[in-house]
């Protein structure tokens, strides 16, 4: 094990921590509101180890390694985060460390009552969404010259998907996209209605299909104040479940290549045919009116499917049918190499193509090769191993965790409501979520969303311990 080259990467993802912590100050003082000292402290703390971590020699990490350090990083960032926050408001500390993984895994779940608190810290728990959904090592790769040296192949982990020559190109061409699209978010919301503030904080967590709000209350403030707002921010909702590399070829103005993605038409199709049964259960089951069932009902589900979690009207009051319908997207999730969660839409195709190649060879019973593919290029059998381990472990963490919250009173289906939000990093909650939850209850959901984000990263690393390097290069 590289634990040079390991401890110089985590020390690089923290110094873009200490970089992060400074904005809360910064706030502060554009706000009028006295310096939030813990952020000053924190800041400062770890841009330090930032810059020492390029005097540490080591060798670049391997695919091994790499695992390692996402398995490590993630909590232990969301620890740091959590340590300034409890000190900064007043939490209890697993309520902070629950507020902080919230925040940096995108998942939009809160147990902080937000009347009274700060601007700088209302907004630092957006900044937590858009910066850890892109990705720290994203942007240690763009701000740290060492790092693609050391850390590219943990860029491979946490993204492993090139939208140009090399990784170093690709986390800039993110980071610029990124940007892009957070500016043009934030021009529509205030355009729509939205004061300065309100966009700015509801843009970085669309963006990022985060969902984390300015309210206790959530978007639903907003949109009965400004209703219109609810149209771009389902755009940018929509948006940010697409992959990466579909997005990077919109902006090229290549829609020819976005409209025949086999992905993007699953991701699409599903979506629409979900927005139906969501309308129609809102309609006939929960017998709400045709006007608010057309307004609601695919907002929350767009929400629910992309991850995000902002949500007009109650969630907890809906009906168990329309409750499943959401709960299934939430599994769904949106597109590959995108900020959502959930299996994505490309699990969802190799597992549909498989299913109907099985399907396929029980019918014909000449010996006929099919050669599975997506948009031309074939799948090989590794691909179709990695999909259905997958998926498989979503379920059964899924399972697992609303068995842990049913087991507290909690209706087993709002368990598992909650429990797939939370392994999908969406933050949609029938109001199981709140500061009085039993902390087992709040264990659970923190772990839940540590596994969604990293996607299984610890079980497959102990997987491949346990099993040798061979079994590992197949599952990952």
């Amino acid at each position: 094990m590289n634990w040079r080259g390991i401890l110089k990467t985590i020390a690089g993802l923290e110094g873009i921590l200490g970089l992060l912590m400074f904005s809360v100050p910064l706030i502060d003082i554009l706000s009028g509101h006295d310096i939030t000292l813990p952020f000053v402290y924190g800041g400062l703390f770890f841009s330090i180890i930032g810059i020492l971590s390029n005097k540490i020699e080591a060798k670049p990490l391997t695919l091994i390694d790499s695992l390692v350090v996402v398995s490590i990083a993630w909590p232990l960032i969301s620890f740091e985060g959590a340590i300034a926050l409890m000190f900064s408001v007043n939490m209890p500390l697993v309520d902070s460390w629950f507020e902080s993984i919230s925040g940096f895994t995108g998942t939009g779940f809160t147990v902080m009552v937000l009347e009274g608190v700060k601007p700088s810290i209302v907004t630092w728990r957006s900044i937590m969404q858009w910066s850890g959904e892109l990705g720290f090592v994203v942007f240690a790769m763009v701000i740290f010259p060492y790092f693609y040296k050391i850390g590219r192949s943990a860029y491979g982990v946490e993204r492993p998907v090139k939208i140009e020559a090399s990784f170093y190109k690709t986390a800039i061409s993110l980071v610029k996209i990124y940007l892009a699209l957070t500016i043009m978010g934030l021009i529509s919301y205030i355009y729509t209605g939205m004061n300065i503030y309100e966009a700015f904080n509801h843009i970085l967590t669309t963006i990022a299909t985060g969902g984390m709000s300015t309210y206790d209350a959530g978007y639903q403030v907003i949109f009965e104040r400004v209703p219109l707002t609810y149209i771009p921010v389902m755009v940018f909702m929509f948006i940010g479940g697409m992959n990466f590399y579909i997005i990077a070829k919109m902006f090229r103005g290549d829609l020819k290549s976005v409209i025949k993605s086999e992905e993007f038409k699953t991701y699409m199709y599903s979506m629409f045919l979900l927005i139906a049964f969501t309308i129609l259960s809102y309609i006939y089951v929960d017998k709400y009116d045709i006007v608010f069932s057309l307004i609601a009902g695919p907002f929350n589900l767009v929400s629910a499917m992309t991850t995000t979690g902002y949500s007009i009207g109650s969630i907890a009051k809906l009906s168990d049918t329309t409750k499943a319908i959401i709960i299934f997207s939430m599994f769904l999730g949106g597109m590959m190499f995108s900020t959502a969660g959930g299996i994505k839409s490309m699990r969802l195709l190799i597992a549909v193509k498989k299913f109907k190649d099985m399907v396929m060879k029980s019918v014909i019973s000449a010996p006929v090769e099919r050669h599975l593919a997506i948009d031309g290029i074939p799948l090989t059998n590794e691909e179709t191993v990695q999909a259905t381990i997958f998926i498989l472990f979503h379920a059964l963490a899924i399972f697992i965790g609303a068995t842990l919250i049913s087991a507290y009173g909690y209706p087993f289906i709002d368990s598992l409501f909650e429990a797939t939000s939370a392994a999908g990093c969406v933050g949609l909650s029938v109001n199981i979520v709140n500061p009085n939850a039993p902390v087992v209850v709040k264990l659970t959901i923190m772990a839940l969303m540590i596994l969604g984000r990293i996607e299984y990263t610890q079980l497959v690393l102990l997987f491949a311990l346990i099993s040798g390097k061979k079994a590992m290069r197949i599952l990952y």
